[in-house]
């Protein structure tokens, strides 16, 4: 006897990571652009983006986010609904946790924009994950 199982994306309560199973980490790219509609993460059309980044650093690192719609075809510097730009800028050996609504966006890529002195270390933590509540 097969057992139904539902693959349709759905609303979630709890934030859902994007990179994978919970735990798993994001990667932000260092200066690259995303270029091809693979590139970056689903989303599974969630409304809200829920962003951590922990620095183990005393330096400063930024990292922006792009936003692909299908029904454009391109990826965009991604805006929240409230007109705020989605990105870390200047956390110096500090965790940050954001959560930005981004409805529509069907894709998002992560940018490491710092200098390689101010790279991205393996004890530097940052994870990616979506919902369709805010809660956290």
């Amino acid at each position: 006897m097969s057992v139904y199982k539902n693959n349709s994306w759905g609303r979630t309560r709890q934030p859902k990571n994007l990179a994978g199973p919970h735990g798993t980490e994001a990667t932000a790219s260092a200066n690259t652009d995303p270029s091809a509609a693979t590139d970056g993460f689903a989303t599974e059309n969630q409304r809200y983006l829920h962003l951590y980044f922990e620095n183990s650093e005393s330096n400063n690192k930024t990292i922006e986010v792009y936003g692909y719609n299908h029904a454009f075809g391109v990826w965009f510097l991604l805006y929240d609904t409230a007109g705020t730009q989605v990105k870390f800028t200047n956390i110096n050996n500090t965790s940050s946790y954001k959560v930005h609504e981004i409805a529509g966006v069907d894709r998002v890529f992560f940018k490491h924009t710092t200098h390689g002195s101010n790279a991205i270390v393996a004890n530097d933590k940052f994870f990616a994950a979506g919902s369709t509540f805010q809660g956290s």
